[in-house]
């Protein structure tokens, strides 16, 4: 129409909205194509979480900005910052996770803040409170929405807080309805996935676009704690089943390769796009499996972390957060790649080495450094004893000790002394929370009056434990040891702790109830007792108490996800033993 201007006027500091066109592609770089109804056309640059957007998903009009507009009458566009947020952030009270990927001082005020990264690529500041724990950059922790700031020139700040609990919903709807499902709901080490073939939200086959989703996700576990990625399972954790992508396993264009309509088809199918996409070590890496449920097969992969970077076709790297994954950008990918390697040397028993890295060829094979799984099994199996003597307990309170294990029916325990017993401890953990600590040497070869003599095998002796409460586990440990202490409140919830087999007193009889360990004044119980080799410390160092704090703290809470890495590294270490 010749009626109409040639081009409409924008002024700075502006709001203006805008037809959505198109997504191109500008030297390596997305935008969206934008209109404003006259011969002119737009773009603005969409954040992480709109990258994956089908076009089903990216709306018709989005809200622009106007930054500045040049000598031509040309405006610079940003999209609408409260309305991004807005469109994330949905539950107010509810807990997001977000990584720490720089310290800041405000410029005004001289107060330190937080620079954090989101899952939807967003960048927020956040001043921590007096008491907040230290953090590391790179560390992700759960913060509490409380709503939107919204200022003036299109800055929108989110209030967020750090609240152990989050705030009581009211939901008209009622309850979540993925409570229901059994499989639970997605989280940092689970997520579900209805196929491979149908992008989310789109009707039409496109395996090769949906195979990169899921690849994606299995490059987030694996550079994070891993984790288990379910397909044939709907956002509500409802069991969909896998025969409905069967027949597109093979349509592709670009995949030569031709695979069958059943599980082994669709699991080679998986494992040809994750060796093209993420590379061998990420193949070797995962297990499948495929589970039926009411008649329906889906697939379950178990993804295990990599202690190495795992790139999405040699140049991006993504990461679990919360229940999302997420493309690390800039400084972080530097941090990433620096954890990992340090993690990697500490794996392999190099434990002094320094926090930043330079020179890191990120590119070694994985066959030069050991797995964790791997370094865990060599380093026990060195430092495993023969077996001297066993050390046998009755239901009437005696003991026995002998070369060989005893085959009596009111035997309550036994357990193994090893060869260097000399200077070893004997750990007697009980129900109640104690902790009694002798010297099997003492008992076995007692000092008499001119020198030690070696007692009767096989005879019983009395005095052999407290029966104040049952046995919880009894083994051997060197002083400098460690001592890992589980123990659960009335409540539910589950505390760690690590001692020093040093820091409990050593007593000179076997029937005494021992220290306290779990104080009965937290209400708790005492789980489990395992030992670790002194080696292993730089792993679990943040859990170790001081030796005076045996009876007056239960240690650190499970959930705390500040710990999160080394509760994993700790596991990983009592897996093997």
């Amino acid at each position: 129409d010749k009626n109409l201007p040639q081009m409409k006027t924008y002024h700075p500091h502006q709001i203006y909205p805008f037809t959505v066109i198109d997504i191109r592609e500008f030297n390596d770089r997305k935008f969206f194509m934008l209109s404003d109804g006259y011969k002119h056309t737009f773009r603005v640059a969409p954040y992480d979480y709109q990258l994956e957007w089908e076009s089903v998903n990216v709306p018709k009009v989005i809200n622009c900005y106007v930054k500045s507009v040049n000598h031509n009458g040309l405006p610079l566009l940003v999209q609408v910052r409260h309305e991004v947020l807005a469109h994330n952030y949905t539950e107010i009270g509810g807990q997001y996770p977000f990584k720490l990927v720089a310290k800041r001082q405000d410029e005004n005020t001289a107060q330190p803040f937080f620079e954090l990264h989101d899952t939807y690529g967003l960048y927020h500041r956040y001043y921590p409170g007096p008491g907040e724990p230290d953090r590391e950059i790179g560390d992700i922790f759960l913060l509490t929405f409380l709503g939107i700031e919204e200022k003036e020139q299109n800055k929108a700040f989110l209030k967020l807080s750090l609240q152990k609990e989050p705030i009581a919903l009211i939901s008209p709807e009622g309850e979540d309805p993925r409570e229901e499902s059994f499989l639970g709901a997605e989280n940092d080490l689970r997520e579900f996935k209805s196929s491979i073939v149908y992008p989310a939200g789109n009707i039409i086959p496109d395996i090769d676009e949906q195979i990169k989703v899921i690849c994606k996700t299995i490059a987030g576990f694996m550079n994070q704690h891993g984790g288990d990625l379910y397909i044939g399972v709907n956002d509500s954790g409802e069991v969909v089943g896998i025969d409905y992508d069967y027949p597109y396993l093979n349509s592709s264009p670009t995949d030569a390769y031709s695979y069958q309509s059943n599980p082994d088809g669709y699991e080679n199918k998986i494992r040809t796009s994750v060796k093209k996409l993420l590379g061998r070590t990420a193949n070797s890496n995962i297990r499948f499996e495929f589970p039926e449920l009411d008649g329906k097969t889906y697939c379950k992969i178990t993804v295990k972390e990599v202690l190495k970077p795992i790139f999405y076709w040699e140049t991006s790297l993504f990461q679990r957060a919360g229940n999302m994954t997420q493309l690390l950008k800039g400084d972080e990918i530097s941090w990433f790649v620096e954890d990992r390697y340090r993690l990697r040397n500490q794996a392999a028993g190099l434990v002094n080495l320094p926090r930043h890295v330079d020179n890191l060829d990120i590119q070694e094979e994985e066959q030069d450094i050991p797995s964790a799984e791997e370094f865990v099994v060599q380093k026990i199996a060195i430092r495993e004893e023969r077996v001297r003597y066993w050390m046998s307990f009755y239901t009437d309170g005696t003991w026995s000790f002998d070369t060989r294990q005893v085959d009596s029916a009111d035997k309550v325990y036994e357990v193994a002394i090893p060869t260097s017993f000399k200077s070893k401890r004997l750990i007697m953990a009980y129900e109640n929370g104690r902790i009694n600590v002798v010297s099997p040497y003492d008992h076995i070869k007692p000092l008499g009056t001119n020198r030690r003599t070696l007692r009767t095998k096989g005879r019983r002796y009395s005095n052999g434990w407290n029966r104040d409460s049952d046995i919880l586990t009894m083994f051997c440990a060197d002083e400098k040891d460690l001592l890992v202490i589980r123990s659960q409140k009335a409540h539910g919830s589950t505390w760690i702790k690590i001692h020093y087999v040093g820091a409990i007193s050593l007593h000179t009889s076997l029937q005494l109830a021992g220290n306290i360990l779990v104080n009965p004044k937290f209400d708790a119980q005492m789980l489990s007792v395992n030992r670790l080799p002194l080696d292993y410390y730089p792993l679990v160092s943040a859990l170790v108490l001081k030796d005076h704090q045996t009876s007056s703290y239960l240690g650190y809470k499970r959930t705390d996800k500040t710990l999160s890495k080394v509760f994993l590294a700790l596991e990983q270490l009592l897996e093997e033993r």
